[in-house]
């Protein structure tokens, strides 16, 4: 057992199923194209309350765990896919056998697990097996835990199946959660009702083998890699912003664009770095949301993508990578906009094979893939007793880390952006020392 596992004690596990049964009618959900498309693996994510408010902070433990409880239970109603046992790849029995819910004990202070210098001290607030198995894990398809601090702080720790939904979906279910926690007694409604229809806009295969789809599969290989998180502070992001619009013709750039462009352009940099040579060749994936035009109450896997590629140092200019991030993402949105729902797959399609015919073709040049959750309200996650002090964002806790990955999150405040990236060991040794990329952004472990 190795010094960090053994701050864990206490190790208690429960099934918590849907307060009310499945419909018949809802009793099998059919994966669509897309959600055929994606891995098994897990997407985790964890909410930290250093101090619980005044009403909770002298409550027993086991009461802040059944508040927890009762309310999981009445929000896996709405979303009973994840309650329910996947049928290989082709449906999941929405049979409300329910998900699994741990509840341990931290024998250290939350301030411990931020000081971390990387991540790997986070994942004692995850499942072990989750944790260790993301990509065939064959438990429930959402698994929970709620961990206590020495300190008196709890952290809600989340890890969802990609099968049932994208990072849209998960967001949607732990703040229809929290407002169900919040208000038990209420009769508020959150404003967005799931719908788990996806396969109406992205039919699945008709191939009998439905496997035959995951061997396209888009979830990329594992290696070796380490996690780090740096922070853009407001100032920073509007320094950067303002270089954008004088040497370019964007002059509304996003947080996303500016951001993703910035860390992709310091990777190639430092890496051209490590290798003592000229600049790599390299590609820029960035996911896309497709609520709209789809209906914002539509779950599961309802993304695309689109690519950059960069081939020489002159390319490498921030405006120029914000300029091209820009041109493509209009680009797609414009094919989305007027669609016809039978066109909806084979439009995304198109975009998965070009992304990958970029990459087949070019198997030499480097890949980094990007990720917003920027305006996803993870900050407003309130069981009841206040909002939490930090989140965590799925990246950190892959194990090992996909390599070259980025997620991007707004900070607690909501006028910066936190980002999570994981990179070879030696690419990160230069990339965390590199004195642009220090300029504007900040390590936060």
């Amino acid at each position: 057992m190795s010094s960090v596992s053994r701050l864990v004690s206490s190790v208690c596990k429960k099934i918590i199923k849907p307060y009310s049964p499945t419909p018949i009618s809802l009793r099998c959900h059919k994966l669509s194209y897309l959600d055929q498309m994606v891995g098994g693996i897990y997407l985790p994510l964890a909410l930290f309350y250093p101090k619980l408010s005044n009403t909770w902070s002298n409550k027993p433990n086991n009461v802040v765990s059944q508040h927890l409880e009762k309310s999981l239970s009445k929000v896996l109603t709405n979303y009973y896919p994840f309650a329910g046992k996947l049928n290989d790849n082709i449906s999941i029995d929405c049979n409300d056998s329910g998900v699994e819910f741990f509840i341990t004990k931290i024998n250290c202070p939350m301030s411990e697990i931020f000081n971390h210098p990387y991540f790997e001290k986070h994942n004692l607030v995850y499942p072990t097996e989750v944790i260790n198995n993301q990509y065939t894990y064959e438990g429930s398809l959402a698994v929970f835990q709620l961990s206590h601090f020495s300190c008196g702080g709890i952290a809600i720790s989340m890890c969802l199946s990609h099968k049932v939904g994208d990072g849209y979906t998960f967001g949607n279910f732990m703040n229809h959660w929290a407002t169900l926690a919040r208000n038990p007694l209420s009769s508020e409604i959150y404003p967005i009702s799931p719908k788990f229809d996806g396969s109406f806009y992205f039919p699945p295969t008709k191939d009998e083998d439905s496997s035959n789809v995951s061997n396209n599969n888009i979830m990329p290989q594992r290696e070796e890699c380490v996690s780090k998180g740096f922070s853009i502070s407001s100032s920073k992001l509007t320094a950067l912003k303002a270089r954008v619009i004088n040497e370019s013709k964007v002059q509304n750039p996003s947080d996303t664009e500016v951001v993703s462009a910035f860390f992709y352009q310091r990777a190639m940099a430092t890496k051209k770095l490590v290798n003592s040579s000229s600049i790599r060749p390299s590609l820029l994936h960035q996911a896309v949301n497709l609520r709209p035009p789809l209906p914002k109450h539509t779950m599961g896997n309802i993304g695309s993508l689109f690519s950059i590629l960069t081939k020489e140092e002159k390319e490498m200019d921030l405006a120029q990578v914000v300029s091209k991030l820009r041109k493509e993402k209009e680009e797609v949105k414009q094919k989305y906009k007027n669609a016809k729902i039978e066109e909806l797959l084979p439009i995304t399609l198109e975009q998965y094979r070009k992304a990958n015919d970029l990459l087949v073709n070019n198997s030499c040049y480097d890949l980094y893939r990007f990720s917003s959750l920027i305006t996803f309200p993870s900050y407003d996650v309130d069981f009841g007793w206040g909002k939490p002090e930090k989140v965590i964002s799925p990246l950190s806790t892959s194990n090992p880390p996909i390599k070259n990955m980025f997620v991007l999150m707004d900070d607690k405040n909501r006028d910066g952006v936190n980002l999570t990236c994981s990179m070879k060991k030696q690419d990160m040794l230069a990339f965390e020392r590199d004195e642009e990329l220090l300029q504007f952004a900040s390590p936060t472990s």
